[in-house]
């Protein structure tokens, strides 16, 4: 007994929308845990900790849009959809420069 095609499909969006929220809301959560908890270390400084957790989340929020919004919602508005996209990524990058720089400066300062 096979499966129809349109069942496969069905189970293959299925297993990536889930594989998708479950990795997007783990790194969700660890941001908010690096943003707002005390740490030792290099992670002490308040420039690293936020710095690393803003850039964490705003990559939540990308994985969130390319693995499950962009495969649930297919007839979304094109260009809205990677204008969002593309500012939640540059967002990322940004959070990422900044975090590297912080923690290279923080860790020749120790």
């Amino acid at each position: 007994m096979s499966i129809p095609a349109n069942g496969q499909r069905v189970l293959s969006l299925s297993a990536i929308v889930v594989a998708g929220l479950c990795w997007s809301v783990a790194m969700g959560v660890f941001g908010l845990w690096l943003i707002f908890e005390p740490h030792a270390g290099v992670l002490s400084s308040a420039s690293v900790r936020v710095s690393g957790g803003l850039a964490v989340v705003f990559g939540a929020q990308v994985v969130f849009l390319m693995c499950i919004a962009d495969r649930v919602f297919s007839r979304a508005h094109l260009k809205l959809t990677r204008s969002i996209e593309g500012l939640l990524g540059a967002i990322f990058f940004v959070c990422s420069c900044v975090l590297a720089v912080s923690a290279i400066v923080d860790w020749t300062i120790v």
